[in-house]
C-alpha cells in the first residue's frame, strides 16, 4: 500500500435507549440496582474507524444500502485515496469501538430520549478514546 491510501474500515450498530445490562461495581453488602425504561427505541449509527486513529460517525434513519453507500461518500471526502478491506464483521476493527462504547457508555445506563443517547454517544466519541492498531485486525 502506498502512503497516500489510508485504510478505513466501516460497520453499522444499533444502540437502544434502555440500559445495557453488565456487571458493575457495588459495596458490600449492598444490591447493584440497574434502572430499565423498557423501551426498545433505538438509534442507528454508521462508524469508521481510520489507520490513523480516528473515527468518524454518522446518524442513519434505517441500516439500508442508501444510507451506507451515503456514509461512504461522506468518508471518501474526507478520505480521497481510501481503501475499505472486505472481510469477517468480527475481525473489523470498529466492532471494537462498538464494544468499548457499549463498556464505557450505555452499560446500565437508560437514556430519556433518542437526542440524549446520541449525545451520550457524541461526547464519547469526540474524546476519541479508541487506541487499537487497525492494522491487527487486517490480513492484507
Amino acid at each position: 500500500m502506498g502512503d497516500s491510501i489510508v485504510p478505513v474500515v466501516y460497520d453499522q450498530a444499533r444502540f437502544i435507549l434502555d440500559a445495557d445490562v453488565h456487571r458493575c461495581w457495588a459495596s458490600v453488602g449492598s444490591k447493584p440496582i440497574v434502572y430499565k425504561n423498557g423501551s426498545k427505541e433505538s438509534i442507528s449509527i454508521g462508524g469508521a474507524y481510520s489507520l490513523t486513529g480516528e473515527f468518524f460517525f454518522y446518524s442513519m434513519k434505517w441500516q439500508v444500502k442508501e444510507e451506507v453507500l451515503w456514509n461512504i461518500k461522506l468518508l471518501r471526502m474526507k478520505f480521497p485515496n481510501m481503501f475499505l478491506p472486505t472481510g469477517a464483521s468480527d475481525m473489523n476493527a470498529t466492532e471494537e469501538c462498538w464494544r468499548q462504547t457499549r463498556k464505557d457508555i450505555t452499560s446500565n445506563i437508560s437514556c430519556g430520549n433518542k437526542e440524549e443517547l446520541f449525545s451520550h454517544l457524541r461526547s464519547y466519541w469526540e474524546r476519541q478514546p479508541f487506541k487499537h492498531n487497525l492494522l491487527n485486525y487486517l490480513d492484507y
